[in-house]
């Protein structure tokens, strides 16, 4: 690979490959990157308003891949939604949950050999510096 590219070159092959990688492990299970990213957070939180939830993403799929992602989930039995628009697991999805973290964990394993716990918070300092930044830019103008 050729040194000094850009940084968002770096950013964007860098999604692209994850992306690609995860939805690899997952494919058997006809999902993607983007059903573990709601069925992680829903584990962590409880459960999500899937509006507001949507805008945390929106910047990664469409409202309709969105709502196409949510459905699936909820057509399998793994997700029911309230008539708050809240989110959670059924049993069906608490074990589905636990099932697709064995797999997740294995490829993030892989994804990150080589790549020592300062090296990944350095990371995340710098990128959420940059963001920072250009957020700070943005609000000025």
């Amino acid at each position: 690979m050729e040194a000094n590219k850009p940084i968002g070159w770096y950013l964007k092959e860098a999604d692209q490959q994850i992306t690609a990688f995860m939805n690899d492990a997952f494919k058997d299970l006809s999902i993607t990157r983007f059903h573990w990213m709601i069925l992680r957070n829903i584990s962590e939180r409880g459960h999500i308003n899937t509006w507001e939830f949507f805008q945390e993403v929106k910047n990664f799929v469409t409202v309709q891949e969105f709502g196409e992602i949510i459905q699936s989930m909820v057509d399998r039995g793994w997700l029911v939604i309230n008539s708050e628009d809240k989110c959670s697991f059924t049993a069906a999805g608490d074990e589905a949950f636990r099932q697709l973290s064995d797999l997740q964990k294995e490829r993030a394993a892989l994804m990150m050999r080589g790549v020592s716990d300062e090296e990944y918070k350095l990371t995340l300092s710098v990128l959420n510096r940059i963001i920072e930044n250009i957020t700070q830019q943005q609000a000025s103008m």
